[in-house]
């Protein structure tokens, strides 16, 4: 039973991330001509980050498939006119007439993902004990750069039980530690401050979460 189980939660999420990405490339295909595609993917952000994870009610309203259509467009309206770019609340606008607002966290996702792609830039999530001071977060931006080449736009989150250690993911990939002594020097670059939220890089680096 647990199995089959967890093949129809694969196949939910596959969907989904499907779903998301059809409409993340609609998004940015329509901002794109007026250069709106940084302005549009920072909004979409923050109502999922900012918004949506501080009110699950407003998110469970956009996302019941028995709310009128015509209610929606007044609620978006209500909340976002006139504080939302225009070109966002139309999509989700769109997005509702479609029965798709439940998905809007994998379209912002792959809008994001897909933003810093056509910027040339790769998104890192990293997972770590406790937050990083600046120095120790420019340190590891700058590091990650020099090892994968490009412009890094780094996510970070806050899991105590790492404990002491640091978790890296580009995208689906956690990396293991063939790369421990490129990041290595991340102890000589930061100070002592930093020193216990990255302490345990050399055994814990790019372990899975």
């Amino acid at each position: 039973m647990a199995e089959q189980t967890s093949k129809i939660a694969t196949v939910f999420d596959s969907e989904e991330q499907h779903v998301g990405e059809v409409y993340a490339r609609a998004l940015l295909a329509t901002a794109a001509p007026n250069k709106e595609v940084d302005a549009v993917v920072d909004q979409l952000e923050s109502l999922v980050h900012d918004v949506l994870d501080r009110n699950p009610k407003l998110e469970a309203v956009l996302s019941n498939p028995k709310m009128p259509i015509e209610t929606k467009w007044e609620f978006l309206d209500r909340i976002f006119s006139g504080k939302m770019h225009g070109t966002l609340l139309t999509f989700l606008k769109v997005v509702g007439r479609r029965h798709r607002l439940n998905a809007i966290r994998a379209i912002q996702k792959a809008a994001s993902k897909l933003r810093d792609e056509m910027a040339g830039r790769m998104q890192v999530h990293v997972t770590v004990s406790q937050p990083l001071d600046d120095a120790a977060r420019a340190a590891l931006v700058d590091r990650l750069q020099k090892v994968f080449k490009k412009e890094v736009r780094l996510e970070t989150r806050i899991d105590p039980s790492i404990v002491g250690g640091l978790v890296v993911r580009v995208g689906d990939t956690v990396f293991d530690g063939s790369i421990d002594g490129q990041l290595q020097s991340l102890r000589k670059t930061v100070g002592m401050r930093s020193e216990n939220a990255l302490r345990s890089v050399a055994s814990n680096l790019f372990q899975a979460s």
